[in-house]
């Protein structure tokens, strides 16, 4: 979990310096040599408990969205995750800047009873999307699709604390509206074009403990 947890805050470290300039640097003072650590960040806490996960975001506000540092923690277990250009529907709509060092206290936006695999408002949330029987930890990057639909970024989720993101298809190509869950046959359909006239869909199928291309 050290290690995870090491890594997470270089990549969080790394992703803050890009794009720094002198005058951001002039505005805070921060110790010689750490200048890349000036990057403003508010503090989101969800007041309910999101299944059974207590969520807390440091959120590097860039505009209306922003790199986000997640910890969830269950049973005293802590898993971090760390998300590019990520918002929360709630802030993304009212379109506030923040002071730096804001704590905030947002009301979670559950997944609908009619939404079965994804949600277009959570902005994160916990579906079964691959037929295991486990639901798998899911970030809504909101309006970062084709055509301003939603993608989303899978998680299996391990007892050690840590996430192992889903890298293959059909998991790296579902935005909202754009897929097709099919449990009985254990099909992804994926819906997407390469012109304005010319649909193209691929099928996966779930075979033994990996999804196949299959149309």
């Amino acid at each position: 979990m050290r290690k995870t947890l090491f890594i997470v805050i270089g990549l969080l470290s790394w992703t803050v310096c890009k794009g720094q300039n002198q005058t951001d640097l002039e505005r805070i003072s921060v110790p010689l040599g750490f200048e890349c650590f000036n990057q403003p960040h508010i503090y989101i806490k969800y007041k309910q408990p999101i299944n059974g996960y207590t969520v807390k975001v440091m959120w590097l506000q860039d505009g209306e969205v922003g790199n986000a540092l997640f910890c969830l923690e269950k049973q005293g277990i802590q898993y971090y995750y760390f998300a590019e250009k990520w918002t929360d529907k709630i802030l993304y709509d009212k379109g506030n800047t923040y002071p730096n060092n804001t704590v905030i206290e947002l009301d979670y936006t559950a997944k609908l009873e009619n939404e079965e695999y994804l949600s277009d408002d959570s902005p994160f949330f916990f579906s079964d999307v691959d037929f295991d029987g486990e639901d798998e930890f899911i970030i809504n990057r909101y309006k970062s699709g084709s055509r301003d639909s939603n993608a989303y970024d899978v998680y299996d989720i391990t007892s050690y604390g840590y996430f192992i993101r889903k890298t293959e298809a059909p998991f790296t190509e579902l935005e909202n509206g754009q897929c097709k869950f099919d449990s009985k046959n254990k099909t992804i359909t994926v819906f997407g074009s390469n012109g304005w006239n010319n649909t193209i869909n691929h099928t996966y199928q779930l075979k033994g403990e990996k999804f196949e291309l299959v149309k």
